[in-house]
């Protein structure tokens, strides 16, 4: 597997995982470049016994004789850190047609999106964003495969789940790539199938895959253990764990992508841009549902033990943020969000840090090494996150003086201070319009 494309990605993709759940996740906060294709093969051939071998010469036999496949797969992410663990899972329906023709969306799930490429154009969506991407087909899917915004699309791991060397011209040297060992661990039933378990070594870390014995040798499971690229993240606590698996079922070979599936639709209200990584001012071009609608009301207790009801606050600015201490964008947004509004609190601006699914405990630990007084409600069950169509954290919200939903931003931004200090003063003078918030 091409960790020099795929370290990148995996990179953006664990910052998000540091987020809870777009679900747990913010796939639109990190910002990397898309690193260059690298198809080359590895500089000195991976250690590899002789049934290892066999079988990866002819799983990259299958894959590139193959005019197309489709199937679907299953990811789910398992972070642990303390006593916190997230789940995080998602279906796509997958087909591919050689040379370029691909189909991938998203079933069930919240991560991931949408990707046709009928040979000709390619189109990328977000539903989290509700934006669609337009570009002309590529010879090689490996142009789209190694960007950010497919990544966004694709759940964040395909380049962990081989779906990308699965659809390069020669899958063995892809999935080969920067691997340094493979060992035979032996057989396995996935399913009902009986399967040869390799592990793959690399540099950052290791994975396994399940390989379905007889003609078809089917890649029928992927596992990643990230737990040491993820620890490596800014803002990630101590012993977190961070296990990936990638499952393939109802898998046919030579069965191509059809004509319906080919025709993308857009999708209704949704915004064609050029990048899902734009900047904060170019975010304020997409409209989230909430902004300027009536902010959803609640009660919450918070970790000092006072409660915080959202209607006595009418008549003044409110900020929320949506966070967890396990996030690391969160952790990075928080003091920033909260120096900016302790500024303005003779404005009358009130903030509240709405903690999502986490124990006082967790919380006040957290504060106490952060040094941060603040207010924190309690969304011990998500349902405010909810109520508040949080769909990846740290998601801000800006409620005005009228109660109504002024401005939506999920995810950090280096700028965050200086936008956010900005859109606060704009929104106390009565700057801000109907078009607020987008």
């Amino acid at each position: 597997m091409k960790t020099a494309n795929s370290k990148k990605l995996l990179n953006g993709a664990l910052i998000g995982l540091l987020s809870l759940s777009t679900q747990a996740v913010v796939l639109t906060s990190p910002v990397y470049a898309a690193a260059p294709s690298n198809d080359a093969a590895p500089a000195t051939s991976p250690q590899m016994d002789t049934k290892s071998t066999q079988i990866m010469k002819g799983v990259g036999t299958f894959y590139k004789d193959m005019k197309g496949f489709t199937q679907t797969m299953s990811t789910e992410m398992k972070i642990s850190a303390a006593d916190k663990q997230t789940a995080m899972t998602s279906v796509f329906k997958v087909s591919f047609g050689r040379p370029n023709k691909f189909f991938l969306k998203l079933e069930s799930g919240k991560m991931g999106g949408q990707m046709v490429c009928d040979g000709k154009t390619a189109y990328l969506y977000t539903p989290v964003l509700n934006k669609y991407m337009t570009l002309p087909a590529p010879a090689n899917l490996s142009q789209i495969f190694d960007t950010i915004d497919y990544q966004i699309v694709g759940g964040g791991f395909s380049s962990m789940s081989l779906i990308e060397s699965m659809c390069t011209p020669d899958p063995y040297k892809q999935i080969m790539a920067d691997v340094i060992k493979v060992e035979h661990i032996g057989v396995e039933k996935v399913g009902e199938n009986d399967c040869d378990h390799l592990r793959f070594s690399q540099k950052d870390f290791t994975w396994e895959m399940w390989v379905r014995q007889g003609k078809e040798p089917w890649i029928q499971k992927v596992t990643a253990d990230m737990s040491r690229v993820l620890a490596n993240k800014p803002g990630a606590p101590e012993g977190v764990s961070a296990i990936l698996t990638c499952s393939y079922t109802d898998s046919q070979a030579n069965v191509e992508p059809t004509p319906e599936l080919l025709a993308f639709v857009k999708p209704e209200g949704a915004q064609e841009v050029k990048s899902f990584l734009e900047d904060r001012t170019a975010q304020a071009e997409s409209a989230h549902p909430l902004v300027n609608k009536p902010a959803p009301s609640f009660d919450l207790e918070t970790v000092d033990g006072t409660k915080f009801n959202l209607a006595s606050q009418k008549g003044k600015v409110v900020v929320l943020d949506f966070w967890a201490t396990w996030c690391g964008p969160c952790t990075m947004a928080l003091p920033i969000i909260t120096e900016v509004t302790s500024s303005l609190k003779d404005k009358d601006v009130v903030f509240l840090a709405v903690n999502i699914q986490e124990t006082a405990e967790q919380i006040k630990e957290f504060l106490s090494k952060k040094n941060l007084k603040i207010s924190v409600g309690l969304d011990s069950e998500g349902k405010v996150a909810e109520m508040y169509q949080v769909r990846g954290i740290p998601q801000t919200v800006i409620v005005g003086k009228d109660g109504n939903v002024a401005e939506v931003h999920v995810g950090f931004s280096p700028d965050l201070k200086e936008s956010f200090t900005k859109e606060l003063n704009d929104i106390l003078a009565g700057k801000k319009t109907t078009e607020a918030g987008k």
